[in-house]
């Protein structure tokens, strides 16, 4: 098992943010990068953290992400459009689309924005919770444009389709907005690529090894095995949201989709919903209503030692823990980090920033 250090937020994010500007981001596109990156992390998602910053500096040499490239509107009707993220940084484009679907969502009541040709958007709960910052309800898609063969379909025995997750923002007047966030795989790819950096086994019923075989071993995904669906025996249900996340996010934005002819580059194609909740009924009655029935459904009889949770509520509380300890990172990840500083010419030492006993 790899060595754990423990990091304080805002030093490993100035690190971040160095490395992505001599990388070529601009300021303001290093800072959203990686304010994202740790974030993922403080509310126990590594998978989508700072362990994905070598495969976004691979991924600037292999001209598959451009810093400091402009996203723009490619179809404009007015409560649905789409945009072309001109290969930028998946949290700028993903960003962008946003921010546009909520100012339609504003002006129409609903609206539906989908972006293409971008780079890795990081955890979609950000997008959801941008929505619901701005007391819309917000829904989002993403697949890889028929680049990741990662997740088997129910009762096959090969990768076949993305990961696919989807993410659900609700605005209240919580401090933390109710949001979930999950793939429709048993588990995100990034969760296997952490259990491998920190030398540890996949939980059971999660992967299969390319003969379709069940195995604990993260190593296999990334050797023809194969994620998954979610839901176990029930895995059906998985891969009909899968499937329905690739036509909402892959087909319905041109981004591409499983299967597809070619050697497609990797797209985090994405359709973005977002409905303004005062154009239904009046928001202080909304969010009333939504803390009624989250107060009814925690005063549940709940198994031993068991509670109940809103959504959104577990991340709340690991990201509390995590700027009080510090954010784990294992050696090997640290390795790969450093090596990209020292690649790009950023004097940092990164375990100089670990918090020490």
């Amino acid at each position: 098992m790899s060595e754990t250090f423990y990091f304080a937020p805002d030093p490993i994010k100035q690190a971040v943010y160095e490395l992505c500007r001599a990388s070529g981001s601009p300021g303001r596109e290093a800072e959203l990068v990686a304010s994202r990156l740790v974030k993922s992390d403080l509310t126990g998602h590594p998978s989508h953290g700072l362990l994905r910053i070598p495969l976004y500096m691979r991924m600037i040499r292999r001209k598959i992400i451009v810093p400091g490239a402009n996203p723009e509107l490619i179809l404009d009707h007015g409560s649905t459009a789409l945009l072309d993220g001109n290969r930028a940084y998946g949290q700028v484009a993903a960003e962008k689309t946003m921010a546009v679907a909520i100012e339609r969502a504003f002006a129409n009541g609903i609206a539906a924005v989908g972006v293409t040709n971008l780079g890795h958007i990081g955890r979609l709960a950000d997008y959801a919770v941008s929505a619901a910052r701005a007391d819309c309800i917000g829904v989002v898609f993403t697949s890889a444009g028929g680049a990741a063969s990662l997740v088997a379909p129910f009762e096959g025995s090969s990768a076949r389709m993305a990961t696919n997750p989807i993410a659900v923002g609700v605005p209240s007047d919580r401090e933390y907005p109710i949001v979930f966030d999950m793939a429709t795989s048993v588990w995100a790819e990034g969760k296997f690529r952490a259990l491998r950096a920190a030398g540890k086994p996949a939980p059971e019923h999660t992967l299969i090894d390319r003969r379709g075989r069940p195995t604990k071993n993260p190593d296999d995904l990334f050797e023809g095995g194969a994620i998954l669906p979610l839901g176990g025996e029930q895995g059906y249900k998985g891969y009909l949201l899968n499937f329905m996340v690739e036509v909402l996010a892959g087909l319905l934005t041109g981004g591409g989709y499983a299967g597809m002819e070619g050697n497609p580059v990797f797209n985090n194609c994405t359709t973005m919903i977002v409905l303004d909740v005062k154009r239904f009924r009046p928001l202080p009655r909304f969010k009333m209503e939504l803390e009624n029935m989250i107060g009814y459904l925690k005063d549940s009889q709940t198994l031993q030692g068991k509670e109940v949770l809103y959504p959104g509520e577990v991340e709340a509380r690991r990201e509390e823990e995590l700027r009080r300890t510090g954010i784990p990172l294992d050696a090997r990840t640290l390795e790969r980090l450093q090596e990209e500083m020292d690649h790009y010419g950023v004097g940092i030492r990164v375990l100089d920033l670990a918090l020490h006993p």
